[in-house]
């Protein structure tokens, strides 16, 4: 099964930019730190967001092939996006830097941008936009967002229980499935009969 393809055309992306896009970069020659600039989307809807960013970096990044996203972060996605002509890989990634986004060109152009989430209040985000866009500024993405260190462990550890917790099969989705040590399939017999 193939997975869906969202499409959005070149004066739709022109349009939406205008008045809409909240994205600050740092000059292209003058580009350190953890990340290139920062963007405060509306929402947690990316193939809606997604379109007036892609119009908005393309003089920077040419035509782009890949964007890398913390799954963690959007709604569920589609796995390309067709724009302008091209097709777009949507890669969500659990172990990417939380509340960032990779815009890989098809040349050599790769920028890295601050997620601020959309829910932050407009003066914490308006700074953390400001700061992040800055030439010389190399705060980390946590930082650029007042995260402390122990919310971003406790971030971590979260993310950590959720890979094992699905790597040992997760939650039980069927009545009846069964895991290979029977202790499962056993358990759920036992509510079977005392209903």
């Amino acid at each position: 099964m193939s997975a869906p393809i969202l499409s959005f055309g070149t004066a739709h992306a022109r349009r939406s930019a205008i008045g809409y896009l909240r994205l600050r970069l740092k000059p292209a020659h003058r580009s350190c730190g953890f990340v290139q600039g920062a963007w405060w989307p509306r929402t947690d809807q990316l193939f809606t967001e997604l379109p007036p960013l892609l119009a908005a970096l393309a003089p920077r990044v040419g035509s782009v092939d890949r964007v890398i996203y913390d799954e963690t972060r959007w709604a569920p996605q589609s796995l390309r996006l067709e724009f302008r002509g091209g097709s777009i890989i949507l890669e969500g990634s659990a172990t990417t830097s939380t509340n960032t986004l990779s815009v890989i060109g098809k040349g050599s152009g790769r920028l890295v941008l601050l997620v601020v989430p959309p829910c932050t209040n407009p003066t914490r985000a308006y700074t953390a936009v400001m700061t992040a866009s800055k030439p010389d500024d190399v705060s980390t993405p946590d930082e650029l967002l007042g995260i402390g260190p122990r919310e971003a462990q406790d971030r971590r550890l979260a993310v950590l229980a959720q890979q094992r917790w699905e790597s040992e099969g997760g939650a039980l989705r069927r009545l009846g499935h069964d895991r290979s040590d029977g202790v499962v399939g056993g358990d759920i017999e036992e509510v079977r009969r005392a209903q």
